[in-house]
């Protein structure tokens, strides 16, 4: 019996060359769509979420970037919750997210890092680089070892629970003020009809 239901484990290790051998443990959950990967080398530490893109995007739209997926250093879903995730932190700085960007465009992927203010800032350039390298390996493992179309369907179903819920909410709103206009326009309606039969008598 798996240490944690639901989810898939799998654990392999990449050398990273002159960052050292980087250890991944991965638990992908098919019902969020997401793959929470464990990470240990030399000045790495930490988990990373990769989720398609597909989750935060409207499924009622035209499909933009259908490939794209969500790099999610310091949240996770509530399904890798018994896992007690850690945030991504690498050469001491912590990874923020999440980030948006395509499998072919890792070289031009920009991890973020939460500012002194608060507000999200590049990483330091070695760390950047570091970053880069660690996880490029990651979105390569995800490319290769995991079900992206199971994922993205599942993605595309928990997309369209919550903007249901949404639209629910709007359309609760959107009746209310109908209703409210509809009464405003009878009853000036029925003002014109008083006024003019007045004029006319």
């Amino acid at each position: 019996m798996p240490a944690f239901p639901g989810l898939h484990e799998d654990r392999t290790a990449r050398d990273l060359g002159c960052y050292g051998r980087l250890n991944i443990v991965t638990f992908t959950d098919s019902h969020s769509g997401s793959a929470l990967y464990r990470l240990d080398a030399p000045h790495v530490r930490g988990c990373v979420m990769l989720t398609p893109a597909a989750v935060g995007d409207d499924p009622t739209k035209p499909v933009e970037g259908p490939d794209d997926l969500l790099v999610s250093p310091d949240r996770f879903a509530p399904s890798f919750a018994a896992l007690d995730p850690r945030p991504l932190s690498i050469n001491n700085v912590r990874l923020t997210g999440p980030v948006r960007t395509a499998p072919g465009e890792m070289a031009a992927f920009r991890p973020l890092r939460k500012g002194k203010t608060g507000r999200h800032e590049w990483l330091p350039r070695r760390t950047h680089v570091h970053a880069l390298a660690v996880l490029d390996v990651v979105v390569r493992h995800w490319l290769k070892h995991c079900d992206i179309d199971a994922l993205t369907t599942a993605a595309r179903r928990q997309a369209a629970l919550s903007f249901l819920d949404t639209y629910n909410s709007q359309l609760e709103g959107r009746r209310e003020r109908l209703i409210l206009a509809r009464t405003a326009v009878a009853d000036a309606e029925r003002r014109v009809l008083e006024l003019r039969d007045l004029i006319s008598a």
